[in-house]
């Protein structure tokens, strides 16, 4: 029996605080050279890396007698030069079983911070696809992955958990709309150019008479956001004017390093003439610089701030829960049974060279006997018979079987 068992290590917005997490988290144009880190280690034939701003997801297939922990710490160290250290205690480990029921309910939403959400679909979406670009998806994860998009979406189609669903960004703009921040006259910022703000925007542009505005890296990227909303559009150079003449700022970029620093944000605060500017932080790792103290005439709130919000706001959500569950243990008893019997198929292990040392050594005796133009011929076509179970059995093993 093969003895390969399917892995998930990682951690979420429950089993750590964002301080803990942002350091973990990868960027999206990490991932793919990410899966290649992790399969060349020799141990990991397969993996799929998860990172949003909620969690950090490792999916591998590994050999028992190696520490999923181990696998991911020295990921890591090589790739990040991040020493887990005791950061280890925030990883959970699951194995074999136990790992498509956890992977269908965070595609579904019922694992998100906003019951439901449905931007978690696509995340998993895009890990996948990282995946194969990385060529670090096999047999395993392809199966496992292609399930858990087809419990995401039925959940989402035959229960209540789809209706009324929203993101982290309608529920950070629902939060601010609670504190009475998002009124008819507010001028509100948002930067970057993403889903999150994309989302973010189309909540907003339901309150008449609100002014929005654009902010990015790269202008023109902004200016395509601003077309669909009528409104305005700049780069980041002039980002403390910005800051300093919104009421509301909604940020979510994917820079590694903070984007408004504490610098920035004491500049806004000198040239603020009247009222408050609250920021809304939806980054991880964050864009804004966590002030020393506290700075008149600046609010801000981030992830963990959001996190609170929403979890008070799930109950009308909760009863689709129990139907939800009913179609995860469906999709995820099926792929278990599929699991299970492919432990039990022999695997390949990769070493060309042993089968060619068996082969000759079990011709030895014959060739001897045989004339050398026999022997020409009975090796050129054990060899190429070889050669073949070889390719088939390492495609078998690293291939979708749906």
């Amino acid at each position: 029996m093969a003895s390969w068992p399917l892995v998930l290590c990682g951690t979420n917005h429950r089993k750590a605080t964002l301080p803990e997490l942002e350091p973990l988290c990868i960027a999206a144009e990490q991932l793919v050279p990410a899966n290649a880190a992790l399969v060349r280690q020799h141990e990991v034939p397969e993996s799929l890396v998860l990172s949003t701003c909620n969690r950090v997801e490792f999916y591998f297939v590994v050999q028992p007698r190696h520490d999923p922990l181990d696998v991911v710490s020295r990921f890591y160290r090589e790739h990040t030069g991040l020493d887990l250290g005791a950061r280890r205690d925030v990883f959970d480990v699951k194995l074999g079983t136990d790992v498509a029921p956890h992977l269908f309910r965070v595609a579904a939403g019922l694992d998100s911070a906003v019951l439901g959400e449905n931007q978690i679909l696509g995340q998993v979406k895009s890990a996948y696809s990282a995946a194969c670009a990385a060529h670090s998806a096999g047999k395993m994860i392809h199966r496992l992955f292609h399930q858990a998009f087809r419990a995401g979406k039925q959940v989402r189609s035959e229960t209540d958990m789809g209706r009324g669903a929203c993101s982290v960004s309608t529920a950070a703009v629902e939060m601010l709309r609670e504190r009475r921040l998002i009124r008819d006259d507010a001028r509100v910022l948002l930067i970057g150019a993403n889903r999150m703000i994309e989302l973010a925007a189309e909540r907003l542009s339901q309150v008449p008479g609100l002014r929005l505005s654009f902010a990015n890296r790269t202008r023109a990227k902004a200016q395509a956001l601003a077309r669909m909303y009528a409104a305005e559009a700049f780069d980041l150079t002039a980002l403390t004017d910005l800051l300093a003449a919104a009421d509301v700022v909604i940020t979510c970029t994917a820079a590694t390093e903070p984007v408004i620093t504490r610098q920035i944000l004491a500049d806004v605060v000198s040239r603020k003439t009247e009222g408050i500017c609250t920021l809304v932080d939806l980054a991880v790792p964050r864009d804004v610089e966590p002030p020393e103290g506290r700075l008149p005439g600046l609010e801000l709130l981030d992830m963990d701030c959001v996190n609170r919000f929403v979890t008070a706001e799930q109950q009308k959500r909760l009863g689709a829960v129990p139907q939800a569950e009913e179609v995860i243990a469906h999709r995820a008893a099926e792929f278990n049974y599929w699991y299970l019997q492919v432990l039990r198929e022999p695997r390949y292990n990769g070493d060309a060279p042993t089968l060619e040392s068996i082969r000759t050594e079990e011709l030895a005796t014959l060739l001897a006997a045989l004339p050398a133009d026999l022997q020409a011929e009975l090796n050129r076509v054990t060899r190429r018979l070889v050669q073949r179970v070889a390719r088939v059995t390492r495609r078998t093993n690293t291939h979708s079987t749906e």
